[in-house]
């Protein structure tokens, strides 16, 4: 993809306010309703859609922009996996989508996930059949997401990473962490990412200009830096974590932001360093990351769009978007009941009323988890261990009894944090 050649923009830094709010937004996995006709096929995928709500992905992105116009934020952030499976046609209309914030001058800074660049999952559902669709190229992903690279001070020419000079106090570097390939693709797309040697080189010098400029660095990246569960490592974190783990260490980046995992997560690294992971607007609840940015400190928030209100404020007619929360709710719910019925599928001597008793009870903690409320106290953690529905567990499925562990291992809040500035 060319020569390490950094794009050298200007030096001049975008904004002289000494507070900035970005919002972030991760994971929306939004297909065009250009690409189905709501027919067999696109709903059988739906169904299989990992929790994923399809039907109301314009009216939840239509109340978020909403909100944003109110409240004006600096700028959005998406941290990759915008698209369902990189279908251009995903893509242009998610940029139209978000147009009205660029016209009140809110900027949208955008960095690819593994579901973007050639991706050849992407399809069009018609009737009961499904079609090649055509996929995002890197240089269509420039294009489409623009601004980010227009506002550059630095654009990394072997993947689509650039760097934002965003004040005197800050500098936000977007990574592309992800795998794909250099032309149209047919398999499926990479889980798993990587920074490549070059693109770590260049931000070396990135890192590099803000010590210079006596700038905070702040990281955005699809891939996870930290482990944030134990089954979800393999495919989730940074293949080469070490290695950035190393810069980070050495230029004392404070705070990383990522996507991927779904799931609303803070972690610690052994260095310090912090990760946020915005939970996916597409599963659960409609959440969002609002960072706040001053002299003195950067403070992270999750938030989440109401649309409920928002479909009663525009008057709107169908009960499914009056009662959005309960309906969404629902569909993570059963995606969480058919996970749990998989794995006892083969066991007999459960009754139907055990198994849909431990449905409840794993339903109940996934929710947890991918909210971000996962927070439990010793007392919490005995009472759970100490249930019935973990005993049943314990005996009669090892992967759902160590799903259920893996949930009570984080010890730390997951919706907000507060890190001082020196």
């Amino acid at each position: 993809m060319g020569s390490l050649i950094a794009t050298k923009k200007t030096k001049a830094v975008l904004q002289n306010e000494s507070e900035s709010e970005f919002w972030l937004l991760s994971d929306i996995h939004f297909l065009s309703a250009k690409l189905h006709d709501n027919g067999t096929a696109f709903n059988k995928f739906a169904e299989g859609a990992a929790g994923k709500e399809m039907l109301y992905q314009t009216e939840s992105l239509e109340a978020f922009v909403a909100e944003a116009l109110e409240k004006r934020p600096t700028g959005v952030i998406l941290t990759g996996d915008m698209t369902l499976n990189g279908e251009k046609a995903s893509a242009e209309t998610l940029a139209k989508l978000l147009a009205p914030l660029q016209e009140a001058s809110i900027m949208v800074l955008s960095l690819p996930g593994n579901h973007e660049i050639y991706n050849g999952w992407a399809r069009i559902f018609k009737e009961d059949k499904e079609f090649y669709a055509d996929q995002i190229s890197p240089q269509d992903f420039k294009e489409i997401f623009s601004e980010g690279y227009e506002k550059a001070d630095s654009v990394d020419q072997t993947s689509l990473s650039y760097s934002i000079n965003l004040n005197d106090q800050y500098r936000l570097v977007l990574l592309d962490s992800c795998i794909y390939d250099e032309q149209v693709n047919w398999n499926q797309p990479n889980t798993n990412g990587r920074l490549k040697k070059t693109t770590l080189e260049w931000l070396k010098e990135q890192l590099e200009a803000a010590k210079q400029q006596q700038q905070t660095p702040l990281l955005f990246m699809h891939h996870n830096l930290l482990e944030h569960n134990s089954l979800l490592k393999e495919g989730y974190v940074l293949d080469n974590s070490a290695q950035l783990q190393q810069l980070i260490t050495a230029y004392q980046v404070p705070l990383i932001f990522s996507g991927h995992i779904h799931i609303q997560d803070i972690a610690e690294g052994p260095a310090g360093v912090q990760e946020i992971v915005t939970g996916s607007y597409s599963t659960q609840e409609l959440g969002y990351g609002v960072v706040t940015l001053t002299d003195k400190a950067i403070n992270y928030q999750k938030k989440v769009i109401d649309l409920d209100q928002w479909a009663a404020k525009n008057k709107s007619k169908n009960s499914q978007l009056l009662h959005y929360s309960a309906y969404q709710a629902k569909i993570f719910q059963q995606d969480t009941n058919h996970m749990v019925r998989q794995q006892l599928a083969s066991v007999t001597e459960l009754t139907e009323e055990q198994i849909s008793t431990l449905c409840t009870f794993i339903a109940k903690m996934n929710t947890a988890l991918f909210t971000g409320d996962d927070t439990y106290s010793q007392d919490e953690k005995e009472t759970i261990r100490h249930s019935e529905e973990y005993q049943l567990l314990a005996t009669y499925s090892y992967f759902l009894k160590q799903y259920v562990d893996s949930l009570l291992e984080d010890n730390s809040p997951d919706n907000a944090l507060t890190l001082s500035i020196k």
